[in-house]
């Protein structure tokens, strides 16, 4: 019996650890609208749009601010307003959640059309409780105006143009796992706890025989 458990520690310590690896994609889709501040001056509101990017599953955060992460996304956002295809260069994530109240992604690029190269900020807000913490995790949440909204400047002839949109539609960072695919680690796990019950049980067989 010491021989089985023995065997049954020394391979749970060579299993994986069950966790995330690779990267995770990040999607913010919906329509943008109304005007919250500023000038809508290239009529942005009404407009459907997709912003698609990854982010490393172990990433670091590059800044701490307060209870706020800022990571960096690994590649450019990929976005679609309209008919319009852009990417968004320099991307970066920040995450919150607070003791109380709203968890919060921030997503900050800078597009380059043009000639202009306007930074946009979309500011997500999520249910108190959609992130555990602010490392760079999975989630699925629907978000909305006025609490939701992209910023963006861009100069104008006179002076800079600045407009502030409602942000209605679905945002989430590796989507939602499947139920039936567990982690590696936990496979092993299942494994060697299997392997050892039917040792345990074959050894009390072969007590009652004798």
């Amino acid at each position: 019996m010491k021989l089985l458990a023995t065997a049954f520690f020394m391979i749970l310590a060579m299993l994986p650890a069950p966790g995330m690896a690779g990267t995770l994609d990040i999607d913010v889709t919906g329509v943008l609208g109304p005007v919250l501040q500023g000038s809508d001056a290239i009529h942005l509101s009404g407009a459907t749009f997709t912003a698609t990017g990854a982010i490393d599953a172990g990433a670091v955060p590059i800044g701490i601010s307060g209870g706020a992460y800022v990571y960096d996304l690994s590649g450019d956002v990929q976005i679609t307003l309209g008919l319009l295809t852009l990417t968004g260069y320099n991307p970066e994530l920040i995450l919150s959640a607070p003791s109380s109240g709203p968890d919060t992604a921030i997503l900050d690029f800078s597009v380059t059309e043009y000639g202009f190269a306007p930074v946009v900020e979309a500011f997500l807000t999520l249910p108190a409780g959609t992130l555990i913490g602010s490392g760079v995790q999975p989630f699925t949440a629907s978000v909305s105006e006025p609490d939701s909204y992209v910023t963006y400047a861009l100069p104008g002839e006179e002076d800079v143009i600045y407009a502030s949109l409602g942000i209605t539609g679905d945002a989430s960072i590796g989507g939602t796992p499947p139920p039936s695919a567990p982690e590696p680690g936990t496979v092993g796990l299942l494994a060697a706890g299997l392997a050892l019950a039917i040792a345990m049980k074959n050894m009390k067989k072969k007590g009652h025989g004798r």
